[in-house]
């Protein structure tokens, strides 16, 4: 019971900004010009500073986990490989690919990660899911950057992006810049004065609540009941098909405990915040990412729990 009342507890805030920001758009507090701005405002900087916080905050030389580093990194490599192969074949749209195959593949990790761990495990516990912020953060937003720039506007040209057009763009991407100016500080155990640290720690926590309250002012239910098989479909996939493969996987290479549950919670995670963020900015289907990112946080309140309680009764975490 704790375990569910705290996955609901982690998960309930985000549906309730949702539901905040539709119903200020509804009631005209929030207008398209502000919900474009904010967005905008966080693609650019709330979140670039907030990855920066997170993983300049980790100590990579601390705890090193070769097995568990790798085992996350390659599984995440071979469920985009197979959505990037599969998608298509089923989407005819760019931009709906792009964004169904971000929603899939992208998991709320730094958000949920952590701290549901140290619920799970307690702070040493949590060590593991730490090990993994740094690594599966970078690699979610560079796979997002060419997924999003191969299946963006053609800008009338039937030709796809070039590899120098997908370089740039992963060179260019705010959030991209955020993680490479991190990296030194997580390594070398660099500190930002505390005035600087403190005004980066006021602006990265606007990035959800901004992030969620845009979202649903820009909500639009008539073009989510076009596109409802593509998010029930994109749950499904993201909630339960890829991390009963995965956790299984996991559990037959030997993972337990808090390892198994770092492993775990970024599979299950529902699909990231950022995910609705980079699809409107990148000129993907802002809408369907949106769709995804709602239905698979409702839904994870019962798939987190499910699976921690599965997870508990045979004594593997």
């Amino acid at each position: 019971m704790d375990s569910f009342l705290f996955s609901l507890e982690s998960v309930f805030p985000l549906f309730a900004l949702i539901a905040l920001g539709y119903f200020l758009g509804q009631k005209g507090f929030i207008t398209k010009g502000f919900t474009s701005a904010g967005t905008k405002l966080v693609f650019n900087f709330c979140l670039p500073v907030l990855l920066f916080r997170q993983i300049s905050a980790a100590n990579l030389s601390d705890v090193f986990n070769i097995k568990l580093i790798g085992f996350s990194l390659i599984t995440t490599l071979l469920v985009l490989f197979l959505l990037i192969l599969l998608v298509p074949r089923f989407i005819k749209g760019d931009p709906q690919r792009g964004a169904y195959i971000q929603g899939v593949y992208r998991g709320n990790f730094s958000i949920l990660g952590v701290p549901l761990a140290i619920s799970m495990f307690g702070t040493e516990g949590a060590a593991p899911a730490s090990l993994l912020l740094p690594f599966t953060v970078p690699l979610y937003n560079v796979a997002a950057v060419i997924v999003l720039t191969i299946y963006g506007p053609k800008e009338n040209t039937k030709k796809g992006p070039s590899v120098g057009s997908i370089l740039k763009g992963i060179v260019t991407n705010p959030l991209i810049i955020g993680i490479v100016l991190a990296l030194p500080f997580s390594l070398l155990h660099w500190s930002l004065p505390k005035f600087l640290d403190k005004t980066l720690a006021d602006l990265s926590s606007m990035t959800t609540p901004l992030a969620l309250i845009c979202l649903g002012a820009g909500f639009d239910f008539k073009q989510s009941k076009k596109q409802l098989s593509l998010g029930l479909s994109a749950t499904f996939l993201k909630l339960i098909l890829i991390p009963v493969i995965v956790v299984g996987a996991a559990i037959a290479m030997g993972f337990r405990g808090g390892e198994l549950g770092a492993i775990f919670i970024q599979f299950m995670a529902p699909s990231a915040v950022s995910s609705y963020i980079m699809a409107k900015n990148m000129h993907s289907d802002d809408a369907l990412a949106g769709q995804i990112l709602i239905y698979t946080t409702i839904a994870s309140c019962i798939t987190l729990f499910a699976g921690i309680y599965l997870l508990r009764s045979w004594g593997l975490i």
